[in-house]
């Protein structure tokens, strides 16, 4: 049975990451990620908040989850640094040994790692050559302690017009230049449907670069249920190819968050 966990950042918007965790354990839920350490969505907008590392410790004990992923680097959020930016390779360096303490502290292994936005002037080849150059850096590091970096593109026609890396075949090509099996791709489905689609045959030939999934509806970003996309097909092909990671439900509820979870997990498991 596949593993289905929740990002728990679009979901009970208001509640404490406390009464989160204790939602989705009462739904069977064993695994989730969140967004940042510094900062905590509202349901409305992204405020300042550092998380208690060791509370999450104590609570993922409490209520039997693992914390799966939470992001290292991105325009919004965490270490506010883009891996194309070569001024920034080393900002994510001096921050990783704090991150890595973090991630160690509530038993997490993987950051999530952004591209960062367009840089005004800066050409394509230059922006790829520079974000080798960095994750070949920061994902050496890693390594050392065990963690994993998994870097995401994302969807520029719909959610992030300003962000760099939009193409997944181009992330592995990158992945493949950086030759270090602790840096992988974070393949969201729903930001990739709406950029390039073919899924399945994409994920049958990168099955070994890809260390994550995210799972949404196309269009929308809501329940991935009446949708243009077969998830519950999508999932068992991505799991008879050999995959034996985690699938992360990353979308906004149309209503009350519980009955949609419960609603989503399933279909998916259907």
């Amino acid at each position: 049975m596949p593993d289905i966990g929740v990002c728990i950042e679009p979901f009970y918007p208001g509640a404490s990451f406390e009464d989160k965790l204790a939602q989705i354990s009462k739904l069977g839920f064993t695994s989730y990620e969140f967004w940042f350490h510094n900062k905590t969505f509202t349901g409305n907008s992204m405020i300042d908040e550092m998380k208690d590392f060791s509370q999450i410790a104590r609570l993922n004990k409490k209520y039997g989850l693992r914390t799966n992923d939470f992001v290292l680097n991105h325009p919004d959020g965490a270490i506010v640094a883009a891996l194309i930016d070569r001024r920034d390779t080393q900002k994510i360096v001096d921050a990783l040994p704090d991150m890595i303490a973090k991630a160690k502290t509530i038993g997490c292994k993987k950051f999530i790692s952004g591209s960062g936005n367009v840089i005004a002037g800066m050409q394509e080849e230059e922006a790829y050559d520079a974000m080798v150059d960095s994750l070949k850096v920061i994902g050496k590091i890693c390594a050392e302690s065990d963690m994993e970096i998994i870097l995401e593109p994302f969807n520029t026609r719909v959610d992030h017009p300003d962000y760099f890396l939009d193409n997944p075949q181009k992330a592995v090509d990158v992945l493949k230049a950086v030759g270090n099996d602790h840096v992988k791709l974070l393949f969201d489905i729903y930001h990739m449907q709406i950029m390039y689609g073919n899924i399945l045959d994409f994920v049958k030939e990168n099955l070994q670069y890809i260390g994550h999934f995210h799972i949404a509806g196309v269009p929308g970003r809501k329940e991935p249920i009446d949708n243009e996309l077969n998830y519950p097909f999508i999932i068992k092909k991505i799991e008879e190819m050999g995959y034996t990671g985690s699938f992360g439900l990353e979308y906004w509820p149309t209503g009350d968050s519980s009955a949609s979870l419960a609603k989503t997990k399933k279909h998916l498991l259907s």
